[in-house]
């Protein structure tokens, strides 16, 4: 490998992690248009690990709107994402994998106020000009602590 690919692999695996805590970041502190900057116009989803059903391809604002709806009426969240392996299957295409922590906070009467959930993440990306962006997100639940009904509560604020 020469000086010149390392460089590349060393600025690009960066460029993703940062996108990756982006996601993170920008999702805890509820910034949907700036999340929605870190995707493909266009994003395939899968989350059936812990919902069920089939993934799905949808548009970016789409997926936006979907978190808004779920995370907003919480307390608090905070998304933690480590150990990233990065691997480049060409200049424009690379795929990350990493683990997370997701907390979740709703203080309610029944039950306790705390769930959180453990698990891996496969992040697809292409680099769309001079930016790496999420084309594909996999979640695998892996564990969980608490009270997951409090995603169901959250959201029955909404229609309340």
């Amino acid at each position: 490998m020469n000086n010149t690919q390392v460089q590349f692999d060393w600025m690009n695996k960066m460029a993703i992690i940062e996108t990756v805590s982006k996601f993170a970041y920008y999702a805890d502190h509820r910034q949907w248009e700036d999340l929605q900057q870190l995707f493909t116009e266009e994003v395939k989803v899968d989350y059936t690990s812990l919902a069920g059903g089939e993934p799905v391809t949808i548009p970016a604002n789409v997926l936006m709107d979907s978190w808004n709806k779920v995370l907003t009426p919480l307390k608090a969240t905070q998304h933690l994402i480590s150990n990233h392996i990065i691997d480049f299957d060409n200049e424009h295409q690379a795929t990350c994998r990493a683990y997370f922590q997701a907390q979740h906070e709703f203080p309610n009467p029944f039950g306790g106020s705390q769930w959180t959930l453990g698990g891996k993440y496969l992040f697809l990306f292409v680099k769309e000009n001079t930016q790496w962006k999420i084309s594909e997100l996999v979640m695998t639940a892996v564990w969980a602590n608490g009270n997951q009904n409090i995603m169901n509560l959250a959201s029955q604020q909404l229609n309340i």
